[in-house]
């Protein structure tokens, strides 16, 4: 039974198309997502990936869309001149599309840059989508990043007795190994978030000096 040959034109207008498709997808879903400091104290996620995972997806997905374009344009470059000859011999019947899309693009750019309306409404739409993912709930970290301090620096940095801390850790199943570990570490060795790691040491009064 022969089996066709691998036709690399079609895969890679194939490879185009999943990766616009998928782009497209991702870049919905960081226009939505909790900012940054939140995402992270809180553990978000969408579809079982996290900020940072959607941000990676997003962008080596644009490197490949890049990529892949180029191949797209060498290996179609013959017909793409082929088609601006015969425009061109068409005494350049495009010329008010080509207006038109340069126009449009520079208006979205430019509008987008001075944040005129309508470009400054979807911004304000996007990060009132940001905040609605915790309406309503304290959950904001003590300072940025505080999920990636050591635990012996944030008892510093917010007063804690380090002992007490590490001591309410071990006996609420999270023992740490080490002072010296992230609190965002030992959230993703026991499964939770660091706010959920944070709340739990809070809740107890011995560690406060």
């Amino acid at each position: 039974m022969s089996t066709s040959p691998f036709r690399l034109r079609n895969f890679i207008t194939l490879l185009v198309t999943f990766s616009g498709l998928v782009m497209t997808v991702s870049g919905f879903v960081l226009y939505v997502v909790p900012e940054g400091r939140v995402a992270y104290w809180t553990d978000w996620t969408l579809l079982g990936l996290t900020k940072e995972a959607w941000g990676s997806v997003h962008t080596n997905l644009s490197f490949l869309f890049f990529l892949v374009l180029v191949f797209h344009l060498y290996y179609n470059w013959r017909v793409l001149m082929a088609y601006l000859k015969d425009r061109l011999r068409q005494r350049f019947t495009l010329r008010r599309e080509l207006a038109a899309a340069l126009v449009l693009g520079l208006v979205v750019v430019g509008g987008s840059a001075a944040q005129w309306p309508p470009f400054l409404q979807v911004m304000e739409l996007g990060a009132a989508a940001k905040k609605a993912w915790y309406a309503g709930e304290d959950v904001q970290p003590p300072f940025p990043h505080a999920e990636l301090m050591p635990l012996a620096e944030l008892s510093r940095r917010i007063d804690l007795n380090l002992a007490a801390v590490l001591a309410v850790l071990a006996e609420e199943g999270y023992p740490a190994a080490s002072e010296e570990v992230s609190l965002k570490n030992l959230a993703r060795r026991y499964d939770v978030s660091p706010m959920q790691l944070f709340e739990t040491v809070m809740a107890d009064d011995r560690v406060y000096r």
